[in-house]
């Protein structure tokens, strides 16, 4: 009996965080067609009585067909949203190669920087792949990495973490943020992050050999979250 108490405070975290995703604040990507265009529109509804101060991304992760490259453009800001009111957050729009897989992803942060609503929608062959991982919400976010980095270096180690991540046969169903921050003494250092769960921070240092080591060990330490995520959840249902 003690054990199972202790259990349910381990994992209630993960269960107050999908109970509230999308409740106060809700996020949306429209489409729209013109030739061989896509026009991407975001948007975020306050679903409460109450002003909202929000921020948000919109990132358009694209992965070439024939050379399996992967890049990602961004968009971000910051909007007050009036109580039960609907906002246009961003517009862009891309040229869609039929070999491509593109993933258009929203992400809106509360003001202590919590991921509160986001959206998600796949264009191109993966999106009518097997659809059996999916969160609360119903949204699938297999194998998702947020690109949040800010330097040259900052760069160089999400492409080397996005190469060790993509050779781990299984990926959680939670989006992994490499951000990158300022620290005092004017370096970098990278913050990995799983739904505000910190999974690992270090210093910047522009060394390939260090980065390396760095990528692989990080890659490691999301292997291990999303494993003992799992055998949590395996427990739920036991008990």
């Amino acid at each position: 009996m003690k054990f199972l108490k202790i259990l349910v405070i381990v994992i209630l975290p993960f269960i107050s965080f999908s109970q509230t995703m999308n409740k106060e604040v809700k996020g949306k990507i429209e489409l729209s067609y013109s030739e061989d265009l896509v026009l991407i529109k975001a948007t975020a509804e306050n679903l409460t009585d109450v002003y909202k101060s929000i921020s948000y991304k919109l990132s358009v992760i694209k992965n070439a067909g024939k050379s399996g490259n992967q890049s990602t453009n961004a968009q971000s800001g910051r909007h007050a949203i009036d109580p039960e009111k609907i906002v246009e957050l961003s517009k862009t729009q891309i040229n869609v190669n039929s070999k491509d897989d593109i993933v258009l992803l929203l992400l809106i942060y509360d003001e202590k920087g919590n991921i509160i609503g986001k959206d998600k929608i796949e264009l191109g062959e993966k999106k009518n792949e097997d659809k059996s991982e999916k969160i609360n919400d119903g949204l699938e976010l297999s194998g998702i990495i947020s690109d949040e980095t800010k330097t040259r270096d900052g760069k160089d180690f999400y492409d080397l973490f996005y190469t060790e991540y993509n050779k781990i046969n299984k990926k959680g169903n939670k989006i992994v943020i490499v951000g990158e921050e300022q620290t005092i003494a004017r370096s970098t250092k990278i913050i990995i992050t799983i739904e505000n769960d910190l999974i690992t921070e270090f210093l910047l240092r522009p060394d390939d050999e260090y980065l390396s080591s760095m990528a692989e060990e990080s890659a490691s330490l999301v292997f291990k979250y999303f494993k003992n995520l799992e055998r949590q959840n395996q427990e739920i249902v036991k008990y």
